[in-house]
């Protein structure tokens, strides 16, 4: 990877100090105009494309602000970032010595995007070197959206003896995309995966590109790969939806643990127990917010509540049903297994009261047993996390 103009790739959203005074320079004099101002607006170069590293520079005698899609900064000589590829705007704003204000914009060309949300770099599976640069050998290691030459390798597993084909394959693309996979039920959004089903037969594993400048490939991958043995079985599914290997029907329910703390909230992504949160509530606290049941079954990938009292603003007493999906890829290190997506449901008093009570669409499965579930509600926004103890009924 061949860089024209030094530069590190940087993580971190820079603050943003729209409210700080303009820079100070040495000497400031004059009243530049606008046709007179000395600017440089260079991208940084990435495998000969403009990527979304933009090196600005003001050789005028006034003070400057830069203003791009994700920066303001003051200062005469930066780097300032844009988030999406095509013809984008770096907008040049200075004061003169007299006072007054003189703005400019110049467009610049982005090829590809090499700083990225923490968010892409998980997907795309990048990996960082101690310093904070990237590790050129995890491919890819930039998102863009030309036409690139792209490797998928797909590894099936078999049985113990080699002679029969398992549930599970492991995908990896060294593509410059976002990717979705599709085998058979389960779904995967990172570039490097597994994903398993959970019979016998014959299951179609397909590919999706999401480029950066928003466009999307379909099936940009796709073949059918038979399965004649479940060798890969989770104890997270089985914990969760009982054994529907056995008993492909089969249901499980939960309600509120009847013992110890049930729900409480604490640092986000930070605690893995409601006995550890900030306000802590037991059952007897929840009777006036919401009671019930969940019950999952995995043939349709289903979750059922049954409220039967609380407060009507959140759920009315009856019976709901929606769709869940859930993903063992998407887990936090020394905080969750998984994620579970909700659609059309929530989890019994699954809301972020901080956030004028709007419903997770998405918790974390922070532990699953054969007889406990613990769920957690991310509040990005708030910057706090609920906890949800469950205990099994059947």
């Amino acid at each position: 990877m061949k860089k024209l103009i030094l530069s590190y790739l940087i993580i971190a959203v820079t603050l943003l100090v729209a409210c700080e005074p303009i820079e100070v320079r040495d000497s400031v004099s004059g009243n530049v105009t606008a046709e007179a101002l000395a600017l440089k607006v260079l991208p940084v170069v990435v495998d000969g494309k403009n990527s979304n590293e933009i090196i600005v520079e003001n050789n005028s005698p006034i003070l400057s602000r830069w203003i791009s899609d994700r920066n303001q900064i003051q200062s005469s000589y930066c780097t300032v970032i844009c988030d999406t590829v095509g013809t984008r705007n770096i907008k040049f704003v200075g004061r003169n010595g007299d006072g007054t204000t003189v703005e400019k914009i110049i467009p610049v060309k982005v090829d590809t995007l090499t700083n990225l949300t923490a968010s892409t770099i998980d997907r795309l599976g990048i990996k960082m070197k101690a310093d904070g640069t990237v590790d050129k050998t995890s491919l890819p290691y930039y998102w863009g959206y030309k036409n690139y030459t792209y490797t998928v390798s797909v590894i099936q597993e078999k049985t113990i003896d080699g002679l029969m084909k398992g549930n599970k394959v492991t995908v990896v693309t060294n593509a410059p995309y976002l990717c979705d996979w599709t085998f058979g039920d389960a779904k995967g959004n990172k570039n490097s995966c597994e994903l398993f089903v959970t019979s016998t037969g014959t299951f179609t594993l397909s590919l999706n590109f999401t480029k950066s400048d928003g466009t999307v490939i379909k099936n940009a991958f796709k073949q059918d790969f038979v399965v004649e043995n479940l060798t890969t079985v989770p104890a997270e599914y089985t914990n969760l939806f009982g054994d529907f290997v056995a008993d492909p029907m089969v249901t499980r329910t939960w309600q509120w643990a009847r013992s110890g703390k049930v729900w409480a909230n604490g640092p986000l992504r930070g605690f893995t127990d409601p006995s550890s949160g900030w306000w802590q509530n037991a059952y007897a606290d929840m009777s006036g917010r919401q009671d019930g049941t969940m019950t999952v079954k995995f043939a349709d990938l289903s979750l059922t509540k049954v409220v039967t009292g609380g407060d009507a603003a959140i759920n009315a007493v009856g019976t709901y049903k929606g769709k869940i999906e859930v993903d063992l890829g998407s887990k936090t290190a020394g905080y969750s297994v998984g994620t579970i997506k909700l659609t059309g449901v929530s989890i019994l008093y699954g809301v972020d009261v901080n956030a004028a009570n709007a419903p997770f669409k998405q918790v974390s499965l922070v532990k699953v047993t054969a007889n406990t579930l613990i769920l957690g509600g991310d509040s990005d926004g708030t910057g706090q996390t609920w906890l949800y103890k469950f205990e099994r009924v059947n």
